[in-house]
């Protein structure tokens, strides 16, 4: 006796360092990344096979070689804590006779998923934790479920002499064999396919996340582009107006009336080729000026005046201070006064912070962005939302890194918490964050989290409702031969079954057939079901998205996708004060070209045209599209509008020109166009649906005049 109790002991400890070996090696090189810091750490169900295949016992080892595998990982003690939990309540359940997949499914939705829940909540020092509290505690929760249904499946796999006794003892009804194998061949697919779905859903969330912070940095960046270069512009051609004006009067006059009319600059200074400040605009500050000491009207030390003086050619300089009359963080543009090729002075023009962080704010608004920062090449701040805290000027010390709820996503650190941003620079080297509250990346996961969850738990106890009542409808018959036949029919049972096989047992075979072609077959309809939407939702996506902006035809805009453009680019110029210009092409006599020479020809004069107007408008501000069958539209915004009009006749003349070569046709095709225009000057308020209106107005002018013309009407509001 001594040494058998002995040699189980010697077997106890081999299984267990044979299966701890593999708990570690699992947990520290075999886990699957399925969301986040959460990966499928399957050392668990080792140690659960163990449990239920060779006793508590021999269970102990690979747990303590789990857990240490853990303690190596760094993991969080709360997840050594419910771990060790888990395997302590699947333990005790058992022995109550539960199944183990029972077991583990009463442990997570009663204590380990609510646990891990408040935990994250109420005690974790992470800032970010109760934004994922939810999702970390439901895949916990199918984590377990997963390692559960593993160890069940191994142990059913398992030959039975290689199983303890003792725990082979415990579990050997057959009706306790067909529930577990029934409940298995749906929950462990099920669970499978469900943490598969969620680690999708989650790369899902988070690009689709990295597509909206991409777009909104551009857009951001071009208006801050199209702000500081228009007011750029300004400096060089003032300054080249000045370079061949001699008379002074003239020349205050004139920078005086830049001055009004571009009111963003808070001041424009001219600048003598010593440094000397000449002349400020507006006006009220020269009485100031003739009262500061010598010393602080030179600017000869200031990098604007140092380039245009050395390099003779326009500067944008970075964020700084003003100095003399006013004191406000600025930027500066300069451009050299030149006559004959000399250096005679510079024009400074001076940009206050204040009127870029106005417009950031006006665009944060449109965008529907969260916060934003705006740095120049040094990180000094040019602009940053309210919330953040950071000033005009000061250093911006970029805290960037990495979050170990969202590893692939980069995060920036703001008042403790966590966000996810978007870096990009515009032309003049800025650099421009685009920045999102941290629930921006669980909100759409949480609820495909909460329905996965509800869902996966709903069918995991209705399936093992069924098995059971199966695993009772299969043996009872045979329960009840049992109890109700003589002995000696019982002694000669299987002889009698292998020579005339009775009817019971040919049910019983009947209905395992039937209930595992079932199962098979609901999986195999779900999993048919799930692929055929997911391949109609993506083929309905890629058609709304081509269908909702793009004419399949001439691969312009359409005219709901121009006119959304259109909208946003109006609302933009009439903020800015700037002109635009909205023409209406209409071919005329198209339907004659249709008639004579059939839909493919007239195709070919649509996609010729519609080139045409793409070599003419190549500006970034020029917004083409077709707006039905042979009508077309051009916004035009920026510049002034004899420009818009000299392109819109450029287009008118060149169509007139044009011959288009036709396969199977001697002579080429040729069509002219009508044109309606409608000019905004100034700070109108006409909305898109106006102006098109009154472009059409002109086109039909020019339909009864006879075709083949322009017709332009300017509106000026003042």
């Amino acid at each position: 006796m001594p040494n058998l109790i002995l040699k189980q002991n010697q077997e106890f400890i081999l299984q267990g360092l044979l299966f701890g070996i593999l708990a570690a090696v699992a947990n520290l090189f075999l886990s699957i990344p399925i969301y986040a810091a959460l990966s499928l750490s399957w050392g668990m169900g080792l140690c659960i096979y163990v449990l239920i295949s060779f006793g508590i016992r021999a269970a102990i080892i690979p747990l303590i070689f789990s857990i240490g595998s853990m303690y190596l990982l760094d993991k969080p003690a709360i997840h050594i804590g419910i771990d060790l939990a888990e395997f302590i309540t699947i333990a005790y359940l058992i022995q109550k006779r539960f199944f183990v997949v029972m077991a583990s499914l009463c442990f997570w939705l009663f204590i380990g998923s609510p646990f891990c829940w408040l935990y994250l909540n109420s005690f974790s020092a992470n800032a970010n934790s109760h934004d994922f509290s939810f999702v970390f505690a439901a895949m916990q929760g199918l984590n377990g479920l997963f390692n559960a249904s593993l160890a069940a499946m191994l142990y059913l796999l398992t030959p039975t002499k290689w199983i303890s006794r003792h725990t082979a003892s415990s579990d050997k009804s057959l009706s306790s064999n067909i529930f577990a194998l029934s409940a298995l061949t749906l929950i462990l697919p099920l669970v499978t396919v469900s943490l598969a779905l969620a680690g999708t859903a989650s790369m899902s969330n988070e690009e689709q996340l990295m597509k909206i912070l991409r777009a909104q940095a551009t857009n951001i960046g071009l208006a801050t582009d199209r702000f500081i270069g228009e007011h750029y512009t300004v400096v060089k051609q003032l300054a080249r107006t000045l370079s061949i004006v001699s008379d002074e009067e003239l020349r205050k006059s004139i920078l005086l009336d830049a001055q009004a009319n571009n009111p963003n600059f808070f001041n424009l200074t001219i600048i003598n080729s010593d440094g000397y400040t000449n002349y400020f605009a507006p006006d009220r500050y020269n009485e100031e000026l003739q009262g500061l000491p010598k010393n602080l009207r030179y600017v000869n030390d200031r990098p604007y005046f140092i380039h245009a003086r050395e390099n003779k050619t326009p500067f944008i300089s970075d964020a700084m201070m003003s100095r003399g009359i006013i004191s406000a963080p600025m930027i500066a543009m300069s451009s050299p006064i030149l006559i004959n090729e000399e250096f005679q002075g510079a024009l400074l023009g001076a940009i206050d912070l204040q009127f870029i962080a106005t417009l950031h704010q006006n665009i944060e608004t449109t965008l529907q962005t969260d916060y934003t920062i705006i740095t120049d090449k040094d990180d000094k701040v040019i602009y940053a939302s309210s919330p953040i805290g950071l000033k005009n000027l000061e250093q911006y010390h970029v805290n960037a890194g990495k979050s170990e709820f969202t590893p692939n996503f980069p995060v920036l650190s703001i008042n403790g918490k966590n966000h996810p941003y978007y870096l990009a620079k515009n032309s003049f080297d800025w650099k421009i964050y685009i920045i999102k509250q941290p629930t921006e990346l669980v909100k759409l996961f949480s609820q495909h989290i909460a329905v996965l969850a509800v869902t996966v738990v709903a069918i995991i106890l209705l399936f093992l409702y069924i098995a059971y009542k199966l695993a009772n409808k299969i043996t009872s018959p045979l329960v009840k031969l049992l109890e109700n036949s003589s002995e000696n029919y019982i002694s000669n049972f299987e002889n009698i079954q292998d020579s005339t096989s009775s009817q019971e047992i040919n049910d019983v075979a009947a209905k395992l057939r039937k209930s595992h072609n079932l199962l098979r077959d609901f999986e195999d309809q779900l999993q048919q079901q799930v692929t055929e939407k997911t391949t109609q939702l993506e083929q309905m996506n890629l058609q709304l998205a081509a269908q909702a902006r793009e004419d399949g035809l001439t691969q312009l805009l359409n005219r709901s996708g121009f006119d959304e453009i259109a909208y946003n680019a109006i609302k933009t110029n009439q903020r800015m004060n700037q002109p635009i210009s909205l023409a209406l092409i209409d071919i005329d006599h198209f339907k004659l070209i249709n008639d004579s020479y059939g839909h493919l020809v007239g195709d070919e004069c649509l996609k010729a045209f519609a080139q045409l107007m793409q070599q003419n408008c190549k500006r970034e501000t020029d917004i083409i599209g077709r707006y039905g069958g042979e009508e077309f539209v051009i916004l035009m915004s920026g510049k002034d509008v004899r420009t818009h009009h000299q392109l819109i006749h450029n287009i008118l003349t060149q169509t007139q020109n044009m011959l288009i070569n036709i396969k199977d046709l001697q002579v080429p095709i040729s069509f002219t166009i009508s044109i309606g225009v409608c000019s905004l000057l100034g700070n109108s308020l006409l909305s898109l649906h106006e102006i098109i209106n009154i472009a059409d107005e002109e086109l039909y002018k020019c339909k009864r005049n006879g075709r083949n013309q322009l017709s332009v009407v300017t509106i000026d509001p003042e």
